[in-house]
């Protein structure tokens, strides 16, 4: 295991690269029209598709620290969810109450939830690298939760519920085909 000063660093620098990747997977699909891409970034201006903004930033550079910091060990990729899950609970969550509260959420309200998101999801999940023993029951459970997050992105990019939170607040349509 790192020195925490390393972890320090790496948190630090991962958040920076978190919230610039997140800013830059807004317009990805838009700007490539690539249908993979389309899996990982928003296809619409739905508030489901911007949950890919936090959750596969946080993957991939979960993913470079991984090869390239060196940050291992069975603990690392339930971790890596409970950072994600964290990211996009406080972000959705944050903007969610907001609006409750005062009906409608401006961009600065979006992007302060998503900047506390970044940082509260990198905050835990180097935390809970640090703080729990590696075990097979959490890898199980980190592969699960990660597994089962990307195939909902999967399916819905596809094939959306038929709900408020699905619809492109733009066009009225739902997922990667425009369905109406």
């Amino acid at each position: 295991m790192k020195a925490y000063s390393d972890w320090a660093s790496a948190r630090n620098f991962g958040l920076v690269l978190l919230i610039l990747m997140g800013l830059a997977f807004h317009e990805l699909y838009k700007a490539t029209g690539i249908t993979f891409l389309g899996i990982i970034s928003p296809v619409n201006e739905s508030k489901w598709e911007h949950w890919k903004m936090a959750f596969f930033p946080m993957l991939i550079i979960g993913g470079i620290e991984y090869f390239l910091l060196g940050l291992r060990g069975n603990n690392y990729l339930f971790a890596l969810a409970a950072g994600a899950a964290v990211f996009l609970i406080v972000t959705f969550g944050g903007i969610e109450i907001y609006e409750m509260i005062f009906a409608k959420a401006h961009i600065v309200v979006h992007v302060v939830s998503f900047l506390l998101g970044a940082l509260a999801g990198q905050i835990t999940r180097y935390y809970v690298m640090s703080q729990t023993r590696p075990s097979l029951m959490l890898l199980i459970a980190g592969i699960t939760v990660i597994g089962l997050m990307f195939s909902i992105f999967f399916r819905f990019t596809f094939n959306p519920p038929m709900h408020d939170y699905f619809r492109d607040s733009i066009t009225g349509s739902y997922g990667i085909y425009k369905i109406r």
